[in-house]
Formats: C-alpha cells, structure tokens, sequence
C-alpha cells in the first residue's frame, strides 16, 4: 500500500501522505562525516588551550530499591571507550555499586585537585532521575530541582543519603571553573514525567530514566556547598550542558542499529562526536555549535522524535565560534572506496540552545511538494530484486498472545526473523485479533495478515541500517508540531535546514515497506534554491509508522534518484538500502525520522 498523493500535478501518485508545498526560509547547522569513514582512525581529541582532558563518567543500572535500568552502564562503557580511543588518558568510571555517594565525592573532588588552569573536564551521568523541591529559593524557573539517585537510594533516612543534587554538581563544576577549567556535562537522566506520544497499551514496558517523586520524612544528606556555589547553570561561564530530555518529560532507553540490548540515546551520540562525527566542516574545531546541532539530531532520528535534547551554554560563551574540542590526526586516516568529497562552507542558521526552534517563516514558494493517502501497490518484480540484506541479528517477532506457529510461513526476503516469546524483547509483536504490528509502544502497521508480514519485518529491517547510516552524517531534518500520533487530515511539516545549492533527494519507507519518492517530483529543482526546504504533508490512510528519509549531496544524484523512481509505489525497503550502499556519494547527509499516524 503506497501512501502519497500529489496535488500539484494532472496525475496523482497513490499513496499515502500528501504533498501540499514546498517553502523556504532559515538554516540551522548541521553534521557531516562520510560513511566510509572510521571516526577514530588516527584521530585523537585535544584541548584548543592546549592543556589536559580528562573525564568522570558514571553509569548505574542496578538500583536495588527502584526499578533497574538496562542501559546505563553501556552508555558509561561507550563513552569511556570513545575517551580512550580518542587519546584521553586521565578518565575514570564508576558503575553500578562504585558509584556510591561516597565514592563520587572523593573521585570527583580528586578530579578537580587533578585540575590545571585551561583543561578540558567531561562529565558524564547515566542512570535515574526525578526532581526535589528546590533548596535554594528562586534557583530553578518551576521550584523544582533536578536530582541523580545512587544505586542504594530509598525513601529512609539511611538510603537518603544516595542521591545527588543538581546544585551540587554545580558546585564542583564552578570549582572546575575557579581552576581555570572549561566543562562538557551530559546528563542522561530525565527529571519530569511525562510524554507526548502515549505508548500502545499492547506494546512490551519501555524503560525510561525516571523514577516518580517521593517524599522523605528523615532527609540526611548533607549537600555540599559553599558561598562560591551559581545559583542556576545559567550562572557558570565556561560550562556546555547537554540533557537527555527537557524537565517535563521522560528519556527512553533506545534501540541503536547493531548494538544488543538497550542504550540511551543521548550517551551514544556524545560517543560519536567525541569521535569525530561532531566535526562538521573537517576543520579539526569541534565548537559548541555543531556538537548540539550534531548531537541533536542523532538523538532525534534514534528515538523516532520521543526526545528533544536541552543544550545550554553559559552565557559568556558563543556557541557559533567557541571551541568545545579540537580533532588531531596523528596518522593519515584511511577512507574505504569513496573519498570523501570537499564540503562547502557550513549554513548560517537557527539557534541551538534550549529547545528547538519554532519552523522558520515562508519567505518563498518553491514550485512543487506531496499528502499522506491510500493506494495499490505494487511487489517489486522477481527479476528486479536484490541480493538480502545479510545483517548479523535477525529481527524477533513475538505474537501478542504467545504463540509461534502462526510464523511458520514467514519468509523475509532480506532478513531472517526468529519467532520469539512477547516477553522476550521482541523488534516487532503482532496482534492475531486485530492484525496490528507494533514496535517499541508503536504501531507500526494496522491489519496485516501474516502473508503480508515478512514485508514488515523487511522494512524493520531496513529502518535499523537507514538509522545507522543517519547516524554516521546526520542531516538536520525535523518533522513539525511535535511527536505526537497525527491523524487523518492534519499537516506535518518537514523541515530540512542548510541544503542550499545542495540536490535533494526526499523519499518515505510506510510501515508494510512501500517505497515513496516525495522530493524532486516533477518540475522540482535538483539543486535547493535556499538554506531550508520546508515540505508540508497531510496525513491519510493507510495508517502507521512513516519513515521519512532525506539524502543530500553537492551533486545531483542521478543514479540514487533514477533508482527511487524506479521503486516509487513498491514494497522494496531492502532494495533502498542495497541503492544507498552502491550509489550514495561520498559528502552525503543523511537524516532517517520517523513519525506515526492514526485513523
């Protein structure tokens, strides 16, 4: 079932989402690095003042008296590994029970002693969060502070004692500060408590980095403070902070492409920019600018928009010219086939601190752009297909009741699937009542028979390599209001920033795998006539999971954009991917997003 209709053109294309028009306006900034390269190759990172790097890094997953979380200690593992790999040798990590209260006030005050006049301090947090009534009167917009609970933490006055308070991790940060020391602060927690995007009530529990509020009656920590403490982040000066989620709502563990088990999104995308993903323009100056917009966005894409991360800079700091890090090579760095091609300069743009910004205002109307509505569609002829997928994992698929054997005829054509137990952390569970398949709180598809399933499960998999690919050169694209489940006749709105005098190619992957070309179409340019293409869209049946898709190079890509006319209306979600593989250049971007629709 194919899912975009064209209202600009005689004829109409049948599908699903409707293309209404294409608009211009601002730019934002946004990350590049080639796909076949290895970030780390003789990379190593340094500090712009010349001075140290060093790093805390702190993971918790096994809480004993809240609920366990699946991911954290991997996130603490990636980014340690990343720091290391990098050339940071003074990094140390407390997991799980090291990273008691005790043990994180000695370790980090020995950090600041450790501490020279120009270093370079990562701080990193994974694990549960929620919010206190604030301490210190007037320090947080909503009276509320945000707190980081230990492995040990309880409601009694002896388990009290294992949490930390934002401020205090605000009081060292301004020690490093005192130091002469600029600060990098993840915090992949979350401290509000709700969503945007209600989960499927059938769907397997989603892990989230939050715990709801209580109340202490015996309160006996002692925070640590002094009369040199800010009131706010917003009182430091030489400070980056990057949050998983805003302060209302929750941070989700994730799936990432090719990596077992569950992660945060945030944590892995700082592992790749300190990599060497963050470097936008290749100038070897990471600065705070393209490390949010870099970070952002691979958040954005992982999550399927469930998160929007906060980044604050202090305000003496100019994000658009500020150095958070510098990218050395010691030795030559050795590309696969395609060498990477010279980027043009980088857009001027939107600003990345705090949320992200409203749309851009129309300036202009570009000629041509697609509506969300049914169609036929059409199975990719026999001859026309390509060699599988040959992915390591394959994709698992439970049945919402339990049982296997209504899976003894699926047959994927580019993945194998294994027929899993609903509790067994399935990719995908169908319902046998409704015929629903659902994924990650999501319904992917509505009404699939099993016949129609291995398209499904195809299209999984090839969702998991766009991911990836996106992840390695993110093009910032964002899909307008919000993540909510859009229903039948309400617009979105795609939104791709500093894609001037780039070709655009614009396509959807629908739940059940059907292919659509939504830009250029027609009469469109190949080349973007400004810094933002803005496309809106209006939402019709078939409902359900719709993976938006942008490439975009210095180049028209005549032989990627003849192949997805060629698949427009087919279910060939593996053959999309097999075409990136052979025909995507070298200086692409790459931005996969997903957004869900409902009758």
């Amino acid at each position: 079932m194919s899912r975009w209709i064209t209202m600009r053109m005689p004829r109409e294309l049948d599908c699903g989402i409707k293309r209404l028009c294409a608009t211009i306006g601002l730019a934002a900034l946004i990350g590049l690095i080639s796909p076949h390269a290895h970030a780390t190759g003789g990379l190593s990172i340094s500090n712009p003042d010349g001075a140290a790097v060093r790093a805390l890094v702190i993971g918790i997953d096994d809480y004993q008296h809240v609920r366990k979380l699946k991911g954290a200690v991997a996130d603490a593992t990636d980014i340690v590994t990343s720091l290391k790999s990098m050339g940071v040798g003074d990094v140390v990590v407390l997991t799980n029970a090291q990273a008691d209260r005790a043990s994180i006030l000695r370790e980090i005050s020995s950090l600041v002693e450790r501490t020279k006049n120009n270093d370079l301090i990562f701080l990193s947090i994974a694990g549960h969060g929620t919010q206190e009534p604030e301490r210190v009167k007037g320090s947080e917009p909503d009276g509320m502070e945000n707190v980081f609970l230990l492995p040990g933490f309880e409601t009694t006055p002896t388990g009290s004692i294992e949490r930390v308070l934002g401020s205090e991790f605000n009081h060292f940060i301004r020690q490093f500060e005192l130091r002469g020391a600029k600060v990098i602060f993840v915090a992949d927690t979350c401290h509000g408590g709700g969503m945007v995007r209600d989960i499927d009530p059938r769907a397997a529990e989603m892990s989230f980095r939050q715990v709801p509020r209580y109340t202490l009656l015996v309160d006996e920590l002692k925070p640590v403070s002094d009369s040199n403490d800010p009131k706010s982040e917003l009182d430091l000066d030489h400070t980056a902070f990057l949050a998983a989620v805003d302060r209302y709502t929750k941070a989700p563990e994730v799936r990432i492409p090719g990596i077992d088990g569950l992660r945060g999104a945030l944590s892995y995308a700082v592992a790749r920019a300190v990599e060497g993903s963050a470097d936008i323009n290749h100038d070897g100056k990471v600065t705070l600018k393209e490390l949010f917009s870099n970070v952002r966005q691979v958040v954005y894409q992982l999550s399927d928009q469930r998160q929007n991360i906060v980044t604050i800079s202090s305000p003496p700091q100019t994000p658009d010219t500020d150095i958070a890090f510098e990218l050395t090579r010691g030795v030559v760095l050795i590309q696969g086939p395609a060498a990477r091609a010279a980027s043009g300069p980088a857009g001027s743009g939107a600003p990345v601190e705090g949320q992200a910004p409203a749309p851009p205002a129309v300036t202009a109307k570009a000629p041509n752009i697609p509506t969300l509505a049914a169609a036929a569609t059409k199975e990719l002829p026999t001859g026309d297909a390509p060699a599988p997928l040959r992915l390591a994992a394959p994709i698992r698929l439970a049945a919402l009741d339990g049982k296997t054997n209504y899976f003894a005829s699926v047959a994927p054509k580019d993945v194998p699937v294994q027929a899993v137990q609903p509790t067994d952390n399935p990719d995908l569970i169908w319902d046998p009542v409704s015929h629903d398949v659902i994924a990650w709180g999501d319904v992917v598809a509505y009404g699939i028979d099993v016949a129609s399933l291995p398209t499904v499960v195809d299209r999984t998999a090839a969702i998991r390599e766009l991911k990836r690919i996106a992840t390695r050169s993110p093009q910032i694209m964002r899909i307008w209001p919000d993540d909510r489940q859009q229903r039948a006749g309400q617009t979105v709105e795609v939104d791709l920033s500093d894609v001037g005098s780039r070709a655009v190619l614009l396509f959807n992957v629908s739940g059940d795998g059907t292919i659509q070309l939504l830009y250029p179409v027609g009469s469109d340019a190949a080349l973007a006539r400004s810094a933002s293409l803005r496309l809106p869209l209006r939402v019709g049946e078939p409902f359900g999971a719709e993976q938006i898709v942008a490439v975009t190079s210095q180049q028209r890509m005549v032989d990627l954009e003849t192949v997805l006319m060629q698949l427009n209306r087919r279910r060939a979600s593996g053959q999309v991917i097999k075409s990136l593989e052979r025909y995507l250049p070298a200086d692409a971007r790459i931005a996969s997003v997903g957004f869900f629709s409902a009758p």
